[in-house]
């Protein structure tokens, strides 16, 4: 009988406190009407008087009758504070709108600690592009459009931040290249796929300046460049955009090829479309460029398409699942170098004309949750295919396969953020189908690696923000592994590659907001790059010239650090801006650069006796710099609207083993004797191929080289401490202004002149074997002779909007028809002229 009363009394105990309870419901939007998933509904959160809002805005929150507080949140908008009164067993409606955050440097980011924070409150400098800004200058290829970003450079499909990178013939990246927050970068040459991002639906694209390497890994050690794409809003989205256009003539009227009246033209269509269907979300787009090209044997083809689905749950509330694919397809030809300077800098050297078919296609699975304490899990995989088949034989077939489990949760009571998760890589090169190991580019070879990473955003007397992260790196590549090279057979694999990395790598930053607008940040990260497998493997050639491998070749490390100051501000109600400046220092250990010397077989019959270019470890080199930018954006009265983004980079990038003997190594793994690397017998007359020594003066070859040591400095074409294929200044500035249904757009680059290059591109060897090259000498001796400082390249383009869903925009690109190289032996486009149409339902 006493247990019966217990029994009877936790029951009615029970009820009576379910009968005490009411719930809070409604939805969350912006004042644009659109959802907020992940908006926070906060009573107490200490007793789990908590609520986060789902996928759609909508939020419920169950809790003990009275009156309350609660506080709506959500990250960039105003929050907002409502008194509600809860009654037993009802359910009270509480929709809210909460409102934007006028101010431009609280905008959304999320690379920097790979959760969304204000860009204010980052450490470490960290620049955004919207996709708007993108699309006003036609960039189909995002390569093209990251040169915009102040300190931002690229060459040959390479991205260099702020000098921390020069030319490495398309392999290896000191930036890592994200398309959505996983890497972009091939397995087999580590090179970014720029053409496989979605142009048409990207929304911003986020730039890290320095060393990453603590969140994101080997290749970040530069920084990162992430393209996130948009997801649909409660509106759907489409939008169709086509263009054509045609390239003018170049500035040496002698070096137009094409015949009098022939046009060369280009021109593409894109579509995307975006919309919510009950629980699901989808994204697609589609793409076909053709492109005759401005260069002999250059035309190129392309087309590609793209989906991404995501799938809400309504049973299990936080869920959702998804899978994102992209295929792309080109087809052309391309070319390494010019003829020679004149006539023929618009014509391809001889036997360097590559006719290529090549195929990328990516699957992304992921699976999100997260849970009413806000505990978010992620899991998310990337396959990525790459296949380049060419004429040479020398093609490859790259299988990357890339997988992140991510945690993170806020701690909103201490104002605390932890973000930890687990990586996995594992990368294939394969010989093309037909071709033989020995005869494709790099051969058959693999790697992996695994990493843990965490990092811990703690805010205090909210003012003060202090990042503390790490990550632990293990790569192993393909051991023992023995290739023919000119039927001698060596060892090329190895395993445990990286065992001197015993250490984790750190970042440390602070963030501390001074008045209401003003933030003083502060930052030191380590990074480190782990050599690619072409860099390892390579063997093939460009003309007369070959790529060798250095199975020997070592990692490079090291670590960035940076102090900054960000201001903002508001003139009257339509005015509001900016003003950032920041110092720099990086520091690198082994960099690798491709760098010319006789790395392959004395012997061979083909090309110049096993000369030509290997990646190498050139030792320690220091970059230390400046940066200043500054954004404006109002309005002039009803009609006009003005936007301003200027910046300017100033940098000194020196190797500290300038004269330092250099230790390097040939494609059979062996240290090759400098004097023959420094001398080069032809038909009996000795040449100096890649040194300039003490005594050169006037950087003129000799015979008779006074040292056998050969250095960094000797490799040289400039006499002083410079870094080579580096711009010291960088000025840059968009302007943009609309009137009513007329938007101008301005974008201004300034890049100051390469000091200094490989000696061996203006040599005599060079010189004389090959027109090319003695084109490119005596170019750089009559642009030095003319005082060149650098490269002006101006953009314009004029929209107008006869309807709300119509635009038309004529866009003339190097309006000034500037003649300049981003690399030696290849010019960019003239003035060329592009009419772009498009229409959003």
């Amino acid at each position: 009988m006493k247990k019966f009363i217990s029994a009877f009394c936790c029951i009615v105990f029970s009820l009576t406190m379910y009968a005490q309870n009411g719930k809070i419901t409604g939805r969350v939007v912006d004042d644009k009407g659109e959802a907020l998933m992940g908006a926070t509904i906060v009573i107490d959160a200490s007793k789990g008087q908590a609520a986060t809002a789902d996928l759609d805005g909508n939020y419920e929150l169950t809790i003990a009758a009275g009156t309350y507080d609660v506080t709506y949140h959500y990250i960039n908008l105003t929050d907002t504070k409502i008194r509600v009164t809860v009654i037993e067993n009802e359910n009270v409606t509480q929709n809210v709108t909460l409102k934007q955050n006028a101010r431009i440097i609280d905008e959304i980011v999320f690379t920097g600690s790979k959760f969304e924070k204000k860009l204010s409150e980052e450490v470490a400098t960290l620049e955004v592009m919207k996709g708007s800004t993108l699309a006003n200058q036609n960039i189909t290829d995002l390569s093209s459009g990251v040169q915009k970003i102040p300190g931002v450079t690229i060459a040959d499909g390479q991205a260099n931040i702020r000098s921390g990178s020069g030319w490495s013939y398309g392999a290896g990246s000191r930036v890592a290249i994200l398309y959505d927050d996983l890497p972009i970068t091939t397995a087999d040459a580590d090179d970014a796929k720029w053409s496989v991002i979605p142009m048409e639906n990207v929304e911003q694209v986020e730039v890290i300046k320095g060393a990453a390497s603590s969140l994101y890994g080997s290749g970040a050690l530069n920084g990162i460049i992430n393209a996130r794409t948009a997801w649909p809003t409660d509106k759907p989205f489409t939008k169709v955009t086509t263009y054509a256009g045609f390239y003018g003539a170049p500035p040496d009227r002698d070096m137009k090829w094409w015949l009098s009246g022939q046009q060369q033209y280009f021109t593409g269509i894109n579509m995307a479309d975006r919309r919510k269907v009950g629980q699901f979300d989808f994204i697609t787009g589609l793409g076909i460029t053709t492109d005759r090209g401005y260069l002999d044997s250059s035309d190129a083809s392309d087309m590609h398409a793209n989906f991404k689905i995501r799938w809400r749950s309504k049973k299990i509330e936080g869920l959702s699942l998804g899978i994102n694919a992209v295929a792309y397809y080109s087809w052309g030809k391309t070319f390494f170098i010019w003829d020679s300077v004149g006539k023929k800098g618009y014509e391809p050297l001889p036997g360097t004309i590559t006719i290529y078919h090549n195929g990328r296609y990516v699957i992304d699975p992921f699976i999100n949750y997260y849970d009413k304490l806000d505990n978010r899990f992620t899991f998310r995989y990337r396959y990525l295919n790459s296949s380049n088949i060419n004429t040479t034989g020398q093609g490859s077939i790259g299988h990357k396969n890339y997988a992140e489990f991510q945690y993170s949760r806020q701690f909103k009571k201490i104002a605390l953020t932890f973000v930890s998760g687990i990586v996995g890589e594992y990368d294939l090169a394969r010989a093309p189908k037909g071709s033989s190991d020995s005869a494709s580019l790099i051969g058959n070879h693999d790697r992996g690696n695994i990493g843990i990473y965490a990092q811990i955003d703690k805010k205090f007397f909210d003012k003060l923000t202090v990042s503390v992260g790490g990550r632990w790196e293990y790569f192993n590549a393909d051991k023992d592994t023995l290739n023919s090279v000119n039927n001698r057979y060596v060892v090329v694999g190895r395993t445990n590659s990286l065992t001197t990395l015993k250490y984790p790598l750190g970042r440390i930053g602070i963030n501390y907001q001074i008045t209401e607008g003003t933030y003083l940040r502060a930052s030191g990260s380590m990074g480190f790059r782990y050599p690619s497998l072409a860099e390892l493997y390579v063997h093939t050639f460009v003309g007369p010239l070959g790529v060798y491998s250095n199975p020997n070749l070592k990692p490079e490390k090291g670590y960035s650090a940076e102090l900054g100051l960000k201001q903002a501000f508001k003139l009257g109600k339509n005015w509001m801006g900016y003003g950032d400046a920041s110092f720099f220092a990086n520091f690198y250990n082994n960099m690798m650069e491709f760098t010319f010397g006789q790395f392959g077989d004395p012997n061979s019959t083909k090309g110049l006796g096993g000369l030509g270019f290997s990646s190498q470890n050139i030792g320690n080199t220091r970059i230390l710099g400046t940066e200043i930018t500054a954004g404006l954006q109002g309005k002039v009265g009803k009609n006009f609207e003005l936007g301003l983004i200027i910046g300017y980079t100033y940098t000194d990038p020196r190797a500290l083993d300038w004269n330092k003997k250099l230790v390097m190594t040939n494609q059979f793994g062996d240290t090759i004797k400098t004097e023959a690397t420094i001398q080069y017998n032809l038909n009996g007359t000795i040449f100096p191929v890649i040194a300039r020594t003490s005594n050169d003066a006037n950087h003129d070859p000799v015979t008779n080289p006074d040292s056998s040591t050969l250095t960094y400095a000797m490799t040289s074409s400039s006499k002083n401490n410079v870094l080579k294929y580096r711009s010291r200044h960088q000025f840059k500035v968009i302007f943009n202004v609309g009137y009513k249904k007329w938007d101008l757009n301005i974008d201004y680059q300034y890049l100051s002149y390469q000091e200094n290059i490989d000696y061996a591109f203006v040599s005599s060897l060079f010189a004389t074997q090959s027109s090319a090259f003695a084109g490119l000498k005596s170019y750089r001796d009559a642009q030095a002779a003319a005082g060149n400082k650098g490269t002006h390249v101006l953009n314009l383009s004029l929209g107008f909007k006869p309807t709300p869903k119509f635009k038309m925009a004529f866009i003339v690109k190097n309006v000034t028809n500037s003649e300049w190289m981003a690399r030696p032996g290849q010019f960019q486009a003239p003035r060329n002229y592009t009419l772009q149409l498009s229409y959003t339902l």
